[in-house]
Formats: C-alpha cells, sequence, structure tokens
C-alpha cells in the first residue's frame, strides 16, 4: 500500500494532520467542492487515508480504505457502494467528475436525500499551514 506522493499533480495530499485542523481549515475555505487527503489518525493498512470533504457549511470526513485482497482502494464503510480504484489519485479524479454522495454522521441513519459533491477546489499543505496561522 502506497500513499499518495506530495507533489503537484496530488497536491491536496497534506500527510498527517489532525482531523480537527482539516476540519477547520475546510471551514476557512468556506467552498463547495474543496477537498483535502490526510493521514488517518489510526494509521491502519486497512484504513491508511481520510477525505475531508467541505459541502453547504458542513465538512465529511471519509474514509479511504486499501481491500488487500485486490490491492485496490475504495471510499467508505463498502456498505453503500462498492467502487474500486487502482489509486487513490483515480478516486480524486473520479470524483472530480462524478459526484460523490456524503452521508453524515451527524443526522439521522435514514436520511433519504444524502448530499452529492463533486470534488472541485483541492487544498494543500500551504493553504492548510497559511489558514490555521
Amino acid at each position: 500500500m502506497e500513499k499518495p506522493q506530495q507533489t503537484c499533480e496530488e497536491d491536496w495530499y497534506i500527510g498527517t494532520c489532525s482531523r480537527a485542523d482539516a476540519e477547520h481549515a475546510l471551514h476557512l475555505v468556506n467552498k463547495d467542492g474543496a477537498f483535502l487527503v490526510r493521514d488517518c489518525s489510526t494509521n491502519s493498512n486497512f484504513e491508511p487515508l481520510v477525505l475531508v470533504v467541505y459541502h453547504e457549511k458542513k465538512v465529511y470526513n471519509v474514509k479511504i480504505r486499501f481491500v488487500e485482497s485486490t490491492k485496490k482502494y475504495a471510499l467508505g464503510t463498502g456498505y453503500r457502494s462498492n467502487d474500486m480504484f487502482d489509486s487513490v489519485a483515480d478516486i480524486i479524479k473520479f470524483h472530480s467528475i462524478f459526484p460523490i454522495t456524503l452521508v453524515s454522521g451527524r443526522t439521522a441513519m435514514g436520511n433519504k436525500y444524502p448530499d452529492n459533491c463533486v470534488l472541485t477546489f483541492p487544498i494543500t499543505k500551504g493553504d492548510v499551514e497559511r489558514l490555521l496561522q
């Protein structure tokens, strides 16, 4: 399992960052579709990363799973979707065109109308550092 490289193409990967700091930075950006990918605080091979997305004044933390049996990546718990991707970059590219379904853990599980959002505005490590100064 390889984590994304911190390159220009994948500048949305910011590495180690607390959930609170990532959420605070996205609230300060205040743009629907703003997103970043950070290391998961549990730091396991099964769920190594988290996609953090801002949509309609809410921040969503979506775990990125690494499926050992297929050597592929997937979003969330696997209960709603089983889309598999060869890389985290492929997940980001796909959801910059096709909306990601966002489910808040803070709302009723029976929410019939989950939010959908396209990833449009990548937040970089430098952005986060500037925002949180």
